[in-house]
């Protein structure tokens, strides 16, 4: 019989100390156990008796129980118990059934999909823990469990430490694993989260390529290899690897810690983005959304297949028109000279056997010139079938699938320009930017007349492409939701991309037109990218700081806010927006000083800017939140005489009368918003409202 060995108790745990036994280390022992109290498998971590290699190693464990303990993630390891029986200390842990990283990694290369799963689940972990001021401090693929289900696990934080917490270990000290530190980590330095970005890079670099990036035979090889900090570049180790991925997994291994991103939250919203790119489903909804105009001469065939190659293009044109794309059957392979078109289709079709065989050529023309044209694209599509009809459907279905792809990239390609002003467009965009941001629906009209201009002067500003990008977005807020201007921002937001790929505006008008339309993960992802490409993008930090606000994450808003109103003082909805946040966080004291800075800051603006509405209402809302009621409603009666039939200003007017309190001239409010074209479906999770919500009148409006 084979031998067997009885199980032991500890505490309240059954376990046998062979076959149980997870893992073990030199100051503790991590077992599999069941817990007889709750009737439930546990690991049971159990620190060592009599431990002198680390006189620390109590405080330690302790700290590890403590910290973990107080991170609610699904992606962080929940700590149920901290407990002590015979003199020696234990932690009961959630039981997680996986491999951890280091035993993947030694086996196989991590695929890109798995390594961008597993990253966006570590970050997103990590970033909760900077969040709660903590360091993790030992980043590396042994404190990594990924389960079998293709999720992960943050582990083991017995060295994290709290910002202001007094260390374990003296000043200049080594503490935690030597092959993922960062340089300040290696010196002894006084750390921050950005030394856990440093950890991060070096894992994903290891795990991707399968090398680590800073190799060495020895202890200080390795440590002068990472304070040198010159690893490889990762495309050189790895091949093929998406340069946004490469980029960002460089970047977290920047010597300079402020070259780095500054936490675990930047780092995912970024990863986030590139994830996005790389999703199929984006580049089907970029696919399909084309613009244009392709011409497709008749597709060559032998004289017993005319009529199939008749029927094939007409199916081609049909689908494409689906998609958006207007198209045009000519009779001949001549397109006329005054023709307008952007394309023109070629292709020739053979029929052998159950074999259909479509050879295709896209040509792209310059400037409406159809002089000048250069073949973007070519390719032969197959399909084989028994079925005549069914050839004809699966070459059909191929060949739109390959066009629209490059059509779409096509079409947001740069044109030559007819003139370039740029300093001309630049001002007329920044001028359009300030007229737009004055809230009512005149100034809508004037900001969309000044961008339009800003691109006759420059037709490659993005600036003024992403500037009309947002306008529109506030056009299918001010026009009765009509979808249609949320598709056309789209495209000018893509335009302006097109010509600069780091236009943080861009980016800012698709997390907005996302943001009103209920996709809250994507505007955080385009919020958040803004931000990335651009530090001082105010806008993106005042809607991510809103954004935040309403999803309850205060925390998260509070310093988004405070540097939207850095960035742009004169925008006074943010003082507002900031009040609430520090209200709920309990910093009355800094929530009223906040207020009068913005109650201070609308009143010089509307001396410089007379019928800047937003600021008007906005400075209405701050004074009803002061309880000033006689001026708020002083400034409410100001503003309906300036824009006495205007959408925008009768639904701002409808928040402040409901933060007074005053339901009837709310509703009228709002009921006159809606007549004058103002979507205010969109706001229905406007916590304004809430008093208003049990009305029948309030629910008939939405």
């Amino acid at each position: 019989m084979p031998e067997t060995s009885p199980k032991v108790r500890f505490a309240h745990f059954r376990f046998d100390p062979r076959k149980d036994l997870l893992g073990e280390g030199p100051l503790s022992e991590v077992y599999r156990a069941e817990d007889e109290k709750l009737k439930r498998t546990i690991a049971l971590k159990i620190l060592r008796a009599h431990v002198d290699l680390d006189p620390e190693a109590d405080e330690r464990f302790e700290r590890e129980a403590r910290h973990t303990s107080n991170l609610v993630h699904p992606n962080i390891a929940t700590i149920y118990e901290y407990g002590e029986d015979a003199g020696r200390r234990y932690i009961a842990m959630e039981y997680l059934q996986g491999r951890t990283l280091d035993k993947i990694i030694k086996d196989q290369q991590l695929g890109l999909e798995e390594a961008l799963r597993i990253a966006l689940q570590l970050t997103s972990a990590l970033a909760l823990v900077h969040r709660n001021g903590l360091i993790h401090r030992d980043l590396k693929p042994a404190n990594v469990m990924v389960l079998h289900d293709g999720g992960i696990k943050l582990l083991d934080f017995g060295i994290a430490r709290a910002n202001g917490e007094a260390t374990i270990t003296q000043h200049g000290m080594l503490v935690g694993t030597v092959l993922y530190m960062s340089p300040e980590q290696v010196r002894g330095d006084e750390l921050d989260a950005r030394s856990d970005v440093f950890a991060l890079g070096a894992m994903l670099y290891h795990g991707i390529s399968g090398t680590l990036p800073f190799p060495g035979n020895s202890f200080p090889e390795v440590c002068m290899a990472i304070l040198d900090a010159k690893p490889k570049p990762l495309g050189q180790v790895r091949p093929g690897i998406p340069q946004a991925f490469d980029d960002f997994i460089m970047r977290c291994m920047a010597a300079e810690p402020d070259q780095r991103y500054p936490n675990a939250e930047v780092a995912n919203g970024v990863l986030m983005a590139i994830a996005d790119a790389m999703a199929p489903t984006r580049t089907a909804e970029r696919a399909n959304y084309l613009t244009g105009h392709l011409v497709l001469v008749p597709i060559r065939s032998s004289p017993d297949r005319a009529g199939f190659a008749i029927d094939l293009r007409k199916d081609i044109a049909s689908e494409l028109s689906r998609a958006g794309m207007s198209t045009t059957l000519l009779s001949d392979e001549n397109v006329a000279s005054d023709m307008r078109a952007d394309f023109t289709l070629r292709g020739e079709v053979e029929l052998e056997g159950f074999k259909g065989v479509l050879r295709l050529v896209l040509e792209h023309y310059k400037s409406q010139d159809l002089t000048q044209t250069r073949e973007v694209w070519r390719a032969d599509v197959e399909h084989v079938d028994s079925d005549e009809w069914a050839i004809q459907g699966g070459l059909v279905r191929s060949a739109v699938r390959q066009l629209r792809k490059q059509l779409a990239e096509h079409s947001l390609q740069p044109d030559e320009p007819k003139l370039r002003d740029p300093d001309g467009a630049r001002q007329y965009a920044l001028r359009g930017h300030e007229v737009l941001h004055r809230g009512m629906t005149k100034h809508l009209l004037a900001s969309i007349s000044l961008f339009r201009r800003a691109i006759e002067l420059d037709s490659r500003s993005a600036l003024a492409y992403s500037g009309l990008a947002e306008a529109l977005v506030r056009k299918y807020l001010y026009w009765d939701g009509d979808e249609s201007f949320l598709g056309e921002s789209r495209e000018q937001a893509r335009r302006a991309l097109a010509f600069d790929a780091s236009c943080a505006e861009a980016h800012t008008s698709l997390g907005f037109g996302y943001h009103l339309t209920g996709l809250l993960v994507d505007a955080q992802r385009e919020y958040r990218l803004a931000i990335q490409l651009n530090q001082n993008e105010w806008l993106s930090h005042r809607l991510l700081g809103a954004l935040l606000s309403r999803e309850g994450n205060f925390k998260a808003a509070s310093p988004l806010l405070q540097r939207a109103i850095a960035l742009r003082p004169s925008y006074i909805s943010t003082y507002d927006h900031l009040y609430y946040v520090l209200q709920r966080l309990d910093r009355y004291q800094e929530a009223i000083e906040t207020a009068d800075r913005g109650i201070e800051a609308a009143r010089k603006q509307i001396v410089r800017v007379p019928d800047d509405q937003d600021s008007r209402l906005h400075l209405a809302m701050l004074l009803a939140r002061m309880g000033l009621r006689d001026e708020a409603s002083g400034e409410l009666q100001r503003a309906h005489e300036i824009g006495p039939k205007d959408g925008f200003t009768s639904f701002q007017i409808a928040q402040v009368h409901a933060v007074l309190g005053n339901p009837n001239e709310s509703i009228e409010a709002l009921s006159n918003a809606q007549q004058r074209g103002y979507f205010i479906r969109s706001e229905q999770r406007n916590t304004e409202f809430d008093f208003l919500r049990g009305l029948p009148a309030f629910q008939k409006l939405l």
